[in-house]
């Protein structure tokens, strides 16, 4: 009997009245709540002691989170990590463990971590707005855009009333290219949120990405009346009125703008382009000069500083500042194509014919390189046809036969008598057709040949095309003539006919290199992607 009373006794105190892991339990708890308290009362590194006692006395998924949650305050992510992964260890559904987590790993910026984790949080039943939002934005630091719209779709469904949903979309599509749409939820943000800065100077933005100039300097203005200093639409509005033409007023957007931000380089290049356009060339040199002095590794500065020079006529300078974009940036087709272009216009053919080589290398299809391309050829030809006529010797002539000077009667009008005997040539054979292209062209063809270039330059591609057909009818073997109406048979869009010159062309030399990239543009109009490919391919081999 008194054995049956002591288990009896045993049993009762292991259902908690005072025996076995019930004074653990409740030390935990006093802890936990502790811990509560000390959270509440904003004391994270008190409120980190009460969970750690707590997990100590008795492990548990909440102590880890809220343990976690201080550890955040404290800026201590990877040791809340930690806490996390073992509150998720205890409790795979505890959908605050994993929305903790996926937020710190977004503050970590390691978002495919926080893009597996909101997932968690989403197909447990957490899939909030602000949780599609969150992912969203991890979703677009990944570059997976179309994710990151879908879920901000998602999250506006849930929230229609919310500006910076419709914003943050609008920007994303923005971003992609999809103006018109961001425009579309950026009109209801600004709906939303009438005062909202943001919404219409990005709806601002994307209207001048879409050339609605006037729309957009209305929205600048509009963010204007709202924030009279913000530098972003005072930028904008000058970019806008400088594509209207309204120089004066995008210079003083421009000159505002410095005076807010006096060391941003590219209000200093925005502003020497409407100085450059205006002609007022020495104070574009100005601004260009401040952009170098700010920024000495800018390339795209020293580009436009050289224009500059060169339009002054201080073409030596000119050329220095192309050479050092060179230098800067030797992937950067504009600097070779400039500093080409220069040489060009100071008759050093040779040197531009190489920078132009190079630009064409790459950017292969770079329209300007390949018209000032085809003019130094052009020019170059013209030089090989003058040394050659120049360096031709005078042909011997046979022994004259000389032909008696007849009587003059008297009283009879006076004959002219040559004063000395007239010589008979001999009939010379012309040579037989060579396969290579004509090493001495007619003079009247190249004549033909260069008007035809001259007008394809001025855009009068069909008189263009009359002088070079009448180049190829006097040297057939010209294969500059075939390249070149080739090319302004490309420009009037009559691909049949532009091959066919290009073809001729490359039959005649080989290693023309310049038809073959021109044919490498016709083959691509005409659809055929993979000729056009091996053409830049081969004038690319031919240029090394």
């Amino acid at each position: 009997m008194k054995i049956a009373f002591q288990v009896a006794w045993w049993l009762l105190c292991a259902a908690g009245l005072g025996l076995g892991a019930e004074p653990h339990q409740r030390n935990a708890q006093h802890e936990y709540e502790e811990g509560l308290r000390y959270e509440r009362a904003g004391q994270p590194e008190r409120a980190w002691d009460s969970f750690s006692r707590s997990i100590t006395a008795e492990p548990s998924a909440a102590a880890y989170v809220h343990r976690a949650k201080a550890k955040l305050s404290l800026k201590v992510m990877e040791k809340a990590l930690d806490d996390l992964a073992d509150a998720i260890r205890l409790d795979p559904k505890d959908v605050e463990a994993f929305r903790l987590r996926a937020e710190t790993y977004a503050k970590m910026s390691q978002h495919r971590n926080a893009v597996n984790d909101f997932g968690h949080v989403i197909d447990l039943g957490g899939g909030t707005s602000a949780i599609y939002a969150a992912r969203a934005v991890s979703e677009e630091a990944l570059g997976d855009h179309s994710a990151a719209i879908e879920d901000y779709s998602k999250a506006i469904r849930l929230r229609l009333d919310d500006p910076e949903l419709w914003k943050s979309r609008g920007l994303l599509l923005s971003a992609q290219g999809r103006y018109h749409d961001a425009i579309d939820d950026f009109d209801q943000a600004t709906r939303l949120q009438p005062d909202s800065v943001a919404g219409y100077l990005e709806r601002g933005v994307a209207y001048g990405q879409l050339g609605q100039f006037a729309l957009a300097i209305e929205d600048h203005n509009r963010v204007l009346r709202l924030d009279p200093n913000n530098l972003r639409a005072i930028s904008y509005r000058g970019a806008a009125f400088a594509r209207l033409h309204e120089y004066p007023k995008a210079i003083d957007d421009f000159t505002a703008a410095l005076k807010l931000a006096p060391n941003d380089v590219s209000l200093y290049m925005a502003r020497s382009s409407v100085y450059a356009a205006i002609g007022e060339h020495q104070k574009a040199l100005t601004d260009r000069d401040n952009a170098v002095r700010l920024k000495p590794d800018f390339a795209e500065g020293f580009l436009a500083r050289g224009g500059s020079y060169h339009a002054l006529g201080m073409h030596e300078q000119g050329l220095a500042d192309r050479t050092e974009a060179i230098r800067l940036r030797p992937d950067m087709a504009e600097a070779w194509c400039a500093r080409g272009s220069a040489y060009f216009l100071l008759g050093q053919y040779d040197k531009a014919r190489d920078d132009l080589d190079q630009a064409l290398r790459l950017q292969p299809n770079y329209e300007e390189a390949q018209t000032v391309l085809t003019k130094t050829q052009a020019a170059l030809a013209q030089i090989e046809v003058a040394k050659a006529a120049a360096a031709t010797p005078p042909t011997p002539q046979p022994a004259p036969a000389t032909l008696s000077t007849p009587s003059v009667p008297a009283k009879s009008v006076a004959v002219a008598v040559p004063s000395r005997p007239v010589s008979i040539p001999p009939k010379v054979e012309p040579p037989p057709p060579s396969p290579t292209p004509s090493a001495k062209a007619t003079g009247s063809a190249a004549v033909h040949n260069q008007r035809g270039r001259d007008l394809i330059n001025q855009g009068q591609y069909r008189q263009a095309v009359e002088e070079l057909n009448e180049a190829v009818r006097l040297d057939p073997l010209m294969a500059l003539a075939y390249n070149a109406r080739g090319f302004a048979y490309y420009l009037l869009h009559d691909q049949k006919h532009s091959l066919a010159d290009f073809d001729a062309a490359i039959r005649l030399n080989p290693r023309y290199q310049n038809a073959y990239r021109n044919r490498s543009l016709a083959r691509k109009a005409a659809g055929d992607s993979a000729g056009s490919a091996a053409d830049s391919a081969k004038a690319r081999e031919l240029a090394k």
